[in-house]
């Protein structure tokens, strides 16, 4: 049998088609842009890792694939765009391709179905921790964990009004913030501070990336070779009592830690941050993994420096991407 990845060339997507693919699982792989593998990928691709150019979210796309490379399980990692402009059409879209997408995993037989949502959808919330059963606000000012929380809430309603008639099973991985090799987008700390820590130059602190961190600001981190490892144990797992299930360390790390374990690597590098917790400092803000240790036989490997040694390992190599 076969495990289809979608986004599979995507920053998580890509460490989690490695873990598969080193566990000696068969994986078909889809990429809607970019069909360039990270290093890490290359031998996998010349060995002959299937890679397909698609959009999932158009019809009949994903019950042909499936049915073609008997696909029994689904790790969708394919992110959220925004598809318009207008907040209406945007919405439209997303929810037509959502509903293709369920329709052909349904349709073509699919046992499971991990799909990838994120602690966005708790980005109103106080405080924390969070657990899979914490109640999210209604409010949607941040449209990544507004599209979030009502796919999660359609998935589910979806699975449950098939199962009379289907055996698939939708499974939610609500993933804390991931750092690590691949990352492009700088809009995390810790990726920001590696990047530089290797290039030897200040850290980007301008007002676009926020401003000079506080020093006791927090969050919620996970390294992405763990994410990959705990996607897989969800996988394996011979059965999952719940629905949902975060993935985290299950803790936070202050900005001042992060500045630390980069400084323990590369001593030069020294950027000084805002002493104390900034305004939008939230108290325990980070999911609550209980659930997935119990379930599963996931468990975090890195530490925060040990992460951190092993992306600046990755970034000193040259391999940025």
């Amino acid at each position: 049998m076969t495990t289809l990845i979608t986004g599979g060339f995507g920053f998580i997507g890509a460490h989690v088609v490695k873990k598969f693919t080193d566990a000696g699982e068969s994986v078909v792989v889809t990429s809607y842009e970019n069909l360039e593998p990270p290093s890490f990928l290359r031998q996998e691709v010349k060995n002959g890792l299937l890679i397909k150019q698609i959009d999932i979210g158009e019809p009949g796309a994903i019950e042909r694939l499936s049915k073609e490379h008997n696909v029994n399980t689904i790790i969708n990692l394919a992110i959220h765009r925004k598809s318009s402009s207008d907040p209406a059409e945007d919405i439209r879209i997303n929810m037509d391709k959502l509903s293709h997408f369920f329709d052909g995993a349904l349709k073509s037989g699919v046992e499971k179905l991990f799909w990838a949502s994120n602690g966005a959808i708790f980005a109103e919330l106080p405080e924390g921790p969070f657990y899979e059963d914490t109640a999210v606000s209604l409010s949607g000012a941040i449209q990544p964990g507004a599209f979030k929380k009502a796919w999660e809430v359609l998935a589910h309603n979806f699975a449950q009004n098939y199962q009379i008639q289907s055996s698939l099973k939708i499974v939610s991985m609500r993933i804390s913030g991931v750092f690590g090799p691949t990352y492009r987008s700088m809009l995390n700390l810790p990726s920001r501070l590696c990047h530089a820590a290797s290039k030897n130059l200040p850290p980007d602190f301008s007002a676009q990336r926020g401003g000079v961190p506080y020093s006791d600001d927090t969050f919620d981190l996970t390294y992405a070779k763990d994410v990959a490892a705990a996607v897989l144990a969800l996988y394996e797992a011979d059965d999952l009592p719940h629905l949902v299930y975060n993935i985290s360390r299950g803790t936070t790390v202050r900005a001042q830690e992060l500045v630390d374990a980069v400084t323990k690597v590369k001593s030069n590098f020294t950027p000084q941050l805002q002493q104390g917790a900034g305004p939008r400092f939230r108290a325990n803000a980070y999911l609550d993994n209980s659930r997935v240790l119990k379930d599963s036989k996931w468990e975090p490997k890195f530490h925060i420096e040990s992460a951190i040694e092993d992306y600046l390992d990755w970034l000193d190599s040259g391999e940025q991407y």
